[in-house]
């Protein structure tokens, strides 16, 4: 066996590098061969060696989830009063008819532990009238129920009294009515009815609350006399 029989001719691939066909071709012979008495051993490929292994990457952190907290459930508020009547059912009827009665008698003590004390009347007012024109101011004294005449004007005083001991402002106030006073006609002038120009309470320390409407005349009470029976002056 000749060495030009072992070895094939090498051919070119793999991007021009000689790759050997030995292994690959169907005469070789793995057994050495002699020629001119040298020991020849075939040609055998080393093995490339291996590449190691790749270090796996480390796989990426995965996001932590906290763990969950138990849920509370909520419950509604019961008051300790509510508890203990659940409870006691038979007994509810009993408390709540106790807790009413106790808190009608209370408030019917309350009402009743305090009664306002009656105003004073009295049978005479005194009234104060203003001429606005020239700026007249004159008193005069108006028996309860008879009509009084001053300046024109026709007075009748219905009820005059003051405030009593528990309140909290002294006050004279009398009820009254004021009208003008009739003029009858003549042969040179047309006569007038009575006209009502104020009907209510007037009030001593605040006399326009409810003022006279009259262009000329106007008038308050300032203080009443004579208490009538039954009250005290």
């Amino acid at each position: 066996m000749s060495a030009s029989a072992q070895t094939a001719p090498p051919t070119r691939g793999d991007g021009g590098r000689q790759v050997p066909r030995y292994v690959d071709d169907a005469d070789y012979d793995p057994q050495p061969y002699y020629v001119d008495g040298v020991e020849f051993k075939p040609y055998t490929p080393e093995k490339k060696k291996a590449k190691p292994a790749a270090t796996p990457a480390a796989p990426a952190p995965q996001p932590t989830t906290p763990a969950a907290s138990p849920v509370q459930e909520l419950k509604p508020y019961v008051a300790p009063s509510a508890v203990q009547a659940q409870a006691d059912p038979e007994d509810k009827p009993k408390a709540v008819a106790s807790a009413s009665s106790s808190s009608s008698s209370s408030s019917t003590a309350s009402v009743s532990s305090y009664v306002p004390k009656k105003r004073p009347r009295y049978g005479t007012a005194i009234i104060e009238a203003l001429d606005k024109v020239n700026a007249e101011s004159v008193r005069f004294e108006a028996p309860i129920g008879q009509p009084v005449r001053f300046k024109g004007l026709i007075y009748l005083v219905k009820a005059c009294e003051m405030t009593a001991d528990d309140e909290a402002q002294n006050d004279v106030m009398a009820y009254m009515t004021v009208r003008t006073n009739p003029v009858a006609a003549t042969n040179t002038s047309i006569g007038s009815k009575s006209k009502q120009i104020f009907q209510g309470w007037s009030f001593s320390s605040s006399p326009s609350l409810n003022p006279m409407q009259h262009p000329i005349y106007d008038a308050w009470v300032i203080g009443c006399r004579k208490p009538l029976g039954g009250t005290t002056s």
